[in-house]
Formats: structure tokens, sequence, C-alpha cells
């Protein structure tokens, strides 16, 4: 990168991190003026201090962050871009860079990778941290809404050469321990059939296997203590699964996801949602390509119908996506569904972004 990318980089990052403040800021401050008055009623029922219910507000918004990010990044990314490149404009500064021989194109080049930047960012996040803080998001947002954190009742079975038939009391996706456990093992032979039980079984993510408490292994021939479930295939993401078919599928990594569409292969949402983790990210650079060539002008007199129009290609972008989920999860082939916008404002960004002049 030369002098020239790095002094617009750093108008570009500077943007960028004001504008994600901002957005950050403002969802979490609409989130809470829409529902502190429920929140409060829910203390109150339950008992809860102000300081009481401040702590819980303080970590349950502190979980949001990262949600709230991969949310509003691609957005972040075109306001900051736009923003600075009317400061460079402002200044007369695009001109003297022209004079210097770039092209437009070269000088839009730290923009564009300001977008894939931000895009490979979203896709960390949603792998590494998301996933993280979904429990404690969870959790906090349950108690201060006044539900049920505990999950009951939850059986799970494997047909095959042996049939496995897993049963929970309560399920708890916060600290991911099962209470009240029970796995019936049964073969052809009566020698083949098995019983495992345990009090309780809290999930080993370095094992990938649940460490039972008083756990024992009962068999024709009697029983024998047992430390392991020995069923790596029965993850945390598949007991959340069976507890409902309505999880947030926003706050699983794509390593989840993928385990998750390959034991329920039939749920559309599910291989929508996959998808979709690929293409939000793959927004940042789509929504430059389709606002930038709008924020160029050489002419005297004012910018804001061409702003307008950028912000009028991104909003539309933005519902003809929802329409599209909206029908990739109501008959629409989920990888039609979730291409489909990209490919389509894609193009079009392609010539918009190739036809700006110099």
């Amino acid at each position: 990168m030369t002098l020239l990318d790095r002094y617009v980089g750093r108008i570009v990052a500077g943007a960028f991190g004001a504008s994600l403040l901002f957005f950050v800021f403002l969802s979490i401050l609409i989130d809470m003026l829409n529902s502190l008055p429920k929140y409060m009623d829910n203390a109150a029922q339950d008992g809860t201090t102000g300081w009481g219910l401040a702590v819980e507000l303080l970590a349950y918004y502190a979980s949001l962050v990262p949600a709230t990010i991969v949310t509003v990044t691609p957005f972040v990314t075109v306001i900051a871009c736009m923003f600075a490149f009317a400061r460079l404009q402002n200044a007369n500064e695009v001109v003297a860079m022209l004079f210097t021989g770039r092209s437009i194109h070269r000088v839009l080049a730290p923009m564009l990778l300001c977008g894939v930047v931000a895009g490979l960012g979203m896709a960390a996040c949603w792998q590494w941290v998301v996933p993280v803080v979904a429990p404690t998001l969870t959790n906090a947002e349950q108690r201060i809404r006044g539900q049920s954190v505990l999950q009951e009742n939850l059986v799970y079975e494997v047909r095959g050469e042996l049939d496995k038939r897993l049963s929970v009391q309560t399920y708890d996706p916060v600290t991911r321990t099962m209470r009240g456990v029970s796995m019936l093992v049964e073969g052809t032979l009566a020698l083949e059939t098995t019983l495992t039980e345990a009090a309780a079984a809290v999930w080993d993510p370095q094992q990938k296997d649940w460490r039972l408490e008083q756990g024992r292994l009962v068999t024709n021939r009697g029983y024998v203590p047992q430390a392991w479930l020995q069923r790596s295939d029965v993850t945390p993401a598949v007991l959340s699964q069976l507890a409902t078919n309505q999880i947030d599928l926003d706050l699983l990594s794509y390593t989840s996801l993928l385990e998750l569409a390959e034991l329920r292969s039939t749920r559309a949402d599910v291989r929508l949602a996959l998808h979709r983790h690929l293409t939000l990210p793959l927004s940042n650079v789509l929504l430059l390509l389709l606002a930038l060539p709008f924020a160029v002008r050489y002419e005297r007199g004012s910018r804001t119908g061409r702003l307008l129009i950028a912000i009028g290609l991104c909003a539309g972008y933005t519902v003809v996506d929802i329409t599209c989920q909206n029908l990739g999860q109501h008959g629409l082939h989920p990888v039609v569904a979730a291409w489909s916008p990209p490919i389509v404002f894609g193009a079009l960004g392609v010539v918009l972004f190739g036809s700006t002049r110099s």
C-alpha cells in the first residue's frame, strides 16, 4: 500500500469506528427504551432490587454487542466509506489524487478493502465470539423477561443396528448441564441391551462428550461405574434444538449450523441461515459497489439526491433480502433465497462501479 492508500485507509477506519459505535449505541438504546418497562415489571414480581436489575441489564447488553455488530456492520461499512469519500471531496483531495495519474477505482480501492476486512471480521465474530456469549445472552434475556431457562423432558432417539434413546429430565443451556440422564441402548440380542444412568452430566468441550456424575452402566450382568456418556453426537446445540424449533439461528456458529443441517436436513430455516451466514459478510462489498458510484461527483451543486439514491439502493437490497428470506421459509429453495439478492445486486454493483468515471 502506498502513502495515499494508508492516508485514505486511516480516514475510512476512523469513520468506520465512529459509525459502528453510533449504530451499536443506537440499537441498544432503542431496545432499552422499548423493553425497560417490561424489565422493571418482571424485576418487581421477582423481588429484584434496582441495583440487581442494573447488573443484569449490563450483562445482557454487554453480551448483545457482538450479535448487534454482525447485524449492522454492512450498513456501517457503507456509511463510513460514504462519509470518508465526502470528506476527501470537500477538501478537494480526490482531484489532487486524480492529477497524480490514479484512476477513481484506484482511489476507492482502500474502501473496498475495508469492506473485505469488515466481512472477514463478521465471519470471525460469528464463528468464535457470538457462540461464546450466546449462552450468557440467552440466560440474561430470559431472566429479565421473566422466562424459564431450563429445558425439560428432552428425548433424543437414533435408529439403527443399535437403537439409542436418551432421556433428560432437565437441561440448562447456560451451564450445559443435564440432570436425570437415562440412555437405553437396545440391540437384537439381550446381551446388547444396556442402560446408562446418571444424576447429572456436564458437557466437556475438550473431550466432546458428557462427563457423568454418579453414572453407572447397567447390563444383564449387573452394573459398573461409568464416567462418560460416550455420545459425542449429542452436542449442546442438538439439545437446544430438541427443546424448540424456533431457536435463534443467528447466534449459532458456522460449525453448529453445519451440524444442525446434517441432523435436521429437512429444515429449510437451518439451511437458509447457513447460507445467509455467507451472504451477509459478502454484502459489505456488494453494498459498497452499489453506493460508492453515487458518492463520486465532480459537478458543483448539492449531492443530496445522489446520496439518497445510494441509500435507496441499500434499502432495496435489504427489502429484497428480507423478502427472499421469508420466501425461503415457505417453499422457495434456501440456496435460491439466500443467494438471489447478492447475485442480482452484485451484478448491478459491478456495472455501476465499473462505469464510474475519473
